[in-house]
């Protein structure tokens, strides 16, 4: 079985909404939710001369790849009306070469509505072995933020402390 995804070359991404508007009309989706929303990142400056400011056009949850579109041999809804004509659909394994050809783009294999898909998230306790790693940090006597001095004990505080 093929699996198809979406390429998506954030780098000339204008944030337009198309993407967002026509998912959200095809579908019906009330205010708020769409199959695709368009992250900002930024802006921030990198150096004197460089700013980051990335738009990423990001699939939900909610997101199908308009199958019944594809099913008649379209593309999904997204892909057809982004002005920037920066997101393509096809098969995983094709999308996967045209990364090669250029920095700044990402491959996204959505799928629709996970929770009803896979199941509800059940926590399985695999021993000490799988547990989060846990680091100690020297403090500087101040503490910030929950942080606290590493030879303190829980509930010490110095009375400098912010």
């Amino acid at each position: 079985m093929t699996t198809y995804g979406l390429l998506i070359d954030y780098e000339y991404c204008t944030n337009c909404g198309s993407c967002q508007v026509s998912c959200k009309e095809e579908h019906g989706y009330p205010v708020g939710k769409s199959g695709i929303e368009v992250v900002a990142q930024g802006p921030w400056r990198i150096d004197d001369d460089n700013i980051n400011f990335n738009y990423f056009p990001l699939p939900t949850d909610l997101c199908d790849l308009c199958a019944d579109r594809a099913e008649r041999g379209r593309e999904p809804l997204c892909v057809h009306h982004c002005l920037a004509n920066v997101m393509y659909y096809g098969p995983v394994d094709e999308l996967a070469k045209r990364l090669e050809d250029k920095p700044k783009q990402m491959l996204v294999v959505p799928q629709f509505m996970p929770r009803e898909a896979k199941g509800r998230f059940v926590h399985v306790d695999r021993g000490e072995e799988h547990k989060a790693a846990h680091i100690e940090v020297a403090g500087t006597g101040k503490s910030t933020f929950g942080a606290h001095r590493a030879d303190a004990k829980v509930g010490e505080y110095e009375e400098d402390a912010v």
